[in-house]
């Protein structure tokens, strides 16, 4: 019996052929061509980086030069006071670990004790002043800064025993104060009704104003069933920016107060001390008789702030009672109508 023979494998490996030298030269052409791109972009980037740090150091010394050339004007003693008063009476009596009460009387001589109060030096920088003295406020001080307060912010009180004590009249945060308003119904609107003196009408400066604050007294002076149907408006002071957010969001809010505030009229009329700030660019004007018909309530403060905290469930002071928009010049920028005619 023969045997056969084993059979064996032979595997053939096939190799690449060696690329031609011209391919081999064109590939390290790549290699370096690339290497010396990418260091050209690392020196664009570093140049870059160095001209935006150049910019940057310019800009802010070109601030500090504005800055130094129109330094901000410093508090007077008076107007430390005066915020630290307006801090502690609205927002910070409990964080100060004061007793206020409900209608949002603390008592003087322990607002008097506070650090934030303390700190204020009541003795103006003058150059014949010591170096390093200084006076911490009084009672006489708190009731000056009560009676020159433009705004008329604060009140002042002595009980039977002879204690002194203060308040914010109104711009609280603390929802556990309840200072005592008027509240306004459409019976007497009328208080509304801005001061008017003849003494204004002489003003040539003021004609403006008169005219707008008769036609608006005109229009509070509710003495005719006609009358009665004439809208009575409010106005909200707030900025431009804040305006469009006001719009998005459907109308006004407390935010972090009890109240939305309104004024009687527009900033330096007669009678108008409060209820928006000098600098507001868009004032809303509001309906509150129509407000009042639906149930929201208003209040007016003793310095003729307009108060509302908005419907009952939202809180909210629905856009559908905002008559026009102005901004600081009177130029309309928003009717219900056009919705919104220059912005």
């Amino acid at each position: 019996m023969s045997s056969e023979a084993p059979l064996t494998t032979t595997t053939t490996v096939k190799t690449e052929a060696e690329p031609p030298s011209g391919v081999n030269l064109e590939r390290k052409a790549r290699k370096e061509a690339a290497k010396l791109l990418k260091a050209q972009q690392s020196a664009d980037k570093k140049k870059a980086a160095a001209a935006k740090a150049t910019t940057a150091s310019s800009s802010c010394s070109s601030k500090s030069t504005s800055k130094d050339k129109n330094p901000r004007k410093p508090q007077s003693p008076t107007e430390q006071l005066s915020r630290a008063l307006a801090y502690i009476l609205r927002h910070g009596a409990e964080k100060e670990g004061l007793s206020i009460r409900s209608n949002g009387y603390v008592q003087l001589d322990h607002v008097l004790e506070r650090p934030r109060v303390k700190s204020v030096n009541m003795l103006a920088e003058t150059e014949t002043q010591a170096k390093g003295a200084k006076r911490r406020p009084n009672v006489q001080d708190v009731q000056q800064v009560t009676q020159a307060n433009d705004k008329k912010r604060f009140q002042v009180m002595q009980d039977e025993d002879r204690v002194w004590w203060i308040r914010a009249v109104q711009g609280h945060s603390l929802k556990s104060i309840a200072v005592e308003h008027t509240p306004l119904t459409l019976n007497n609107l009328h208080l509304l009704k801005l001061n008017h003196s003849e003494k204004d009408d002489e003003d040539e400066d003021e004609d403006e104003d008169d005219a707008l604050a008769g036609e608006i007294n005109s229009k509070l002076n509710l003495t005719t069933d006609q009358e009665q149907q004439q809208m009575v408006e409010v106005i909200h002071g707030t900025y431009q920016a804040a305006w469009q957010e006001i719009l998005s969001s459907g109308g006004l809010k407390p935010m972090t107060r009890t109240h939305i505030h309104l004024a009687k009229g527009k900033f330096g009329q007669q009678g108008v001390i409060s209820g928006m700030r000098k600098s507001a660019n868009r004032l809303i004007f509001v309906d509150i008789k129509k407000a009042i018909n639906d149930g929201v309530r208003f209040e007016l403060s003793s310095n003729g702030v307009v108060l509302t905290p908005g419907a009952d469930e939202s809180g909210l002071l629905e856009v559908k009672y905002f008559t026009r928009v102005e901004d600081q010049n009177g130029q309309i920028v928003w009717q219900p109508s056009s919705q919104n005619p220059s912005e």
